[in-house]
């Protein structure tokens, strides 16, 4: 019944595997056999799991600082979006500086998420995962504001010429059936789209924000290496 111990982690084997052994040496008498396995088992994929998950308190802090950054980019796109969408309306499609930048404030944003996670003592995993959230936290709340702005104030936005021909060729049957269709795609694609861009653009932050060896360092680690291989 111990062979069962191998499906833990290894790491988790040379910390608790004794203690767990002799825990089912002691309970073989009294438990069935069915029942340790099954135990044993469940357990050992929950280790699995939090060994998957686990991550350092750097790079916690690195999450939390991504998803503090995606809030406040995500208040800086909603003023954006009601003050183009509500307060100037405009009827033609002439919105494609504020959209361009709109995206490059949201990459940069990504982009420091890594220089921060970096400089603060985040790793790798840290770095991606703190641009990964961020990213989809900016999506998914950038699509809730469209979708609250193109529902609250429907008569303003339906005069916009790209979703009244949107609406001719659609076949939906009102405006607000067209736009709420349209804004699950964008839902998806937001949100997936930019925590993946967000993990690789955080990791190149992180990557731009390691600090060159200097003359000095690289000499002393040649030096140490030549006493190493001497040894």
């Amino acid at each position: 019944m111990t062979w069962l111990i191998r499906l833990y982690p290894a790491r988790w084997r040379e910390r608790y595997g004794g203690e767990l052994e002799q825990l089912v040496h002691d309970l073989r008498p009294s438990t069935s056999r069915a029942a340790i396995a099954v135990d044993l088992v469940r357990a050992a994929l929950g280790a699995h799991i939090q060994q998957g998950i686990d991550v350092q308190i750097s790079d916690w802090k690195a999450i939390k600082r991504g998803m503090l950054v995606a809030g406040t980019v995500w208040l800086g796109l909603s003023v954006e979006i009601v003050v183009v969408n509500v307060i100037f309306p405009s009827k033609t499609d002439d919105d494609a500086i504020p959209v361009l930048v709109s995206y490059l404030f949201i990459f940069a944003a990504l982009f420091l998420t890594g220089t921060l996670a970096a400089h603060n003592g985040a790793g790798r995993k840290g770095q991606v995962l703190a641009g990964l959230i961020a990213g989809s936290i900016i999506g998914a709340l950038t699509t809730a504001t469209f979708a609250v702005v193109d529902n609250v104030w429907l008569d303003v936005v339906a005069q916009q010429s790209a979703k009244i021909d949107g609406l001719a060729h659609s076949g939906a049957g009102s405006m607000r059936e067209y736009i709420n269709h349209g804004l699950i795609g964008a839902a998806v694609f937001l949100t997936v789209g930019l925590g993946v861009l967000g993990a690789a653009l955080s990791r190149a932050g992180g990557l731009a924000a390691r600090k060159p060896l200097s003359p000095a360092s690289i000499r002393n680690s040649r030096r140490w290496e030549f006493r190493g291989r001497r040894r």
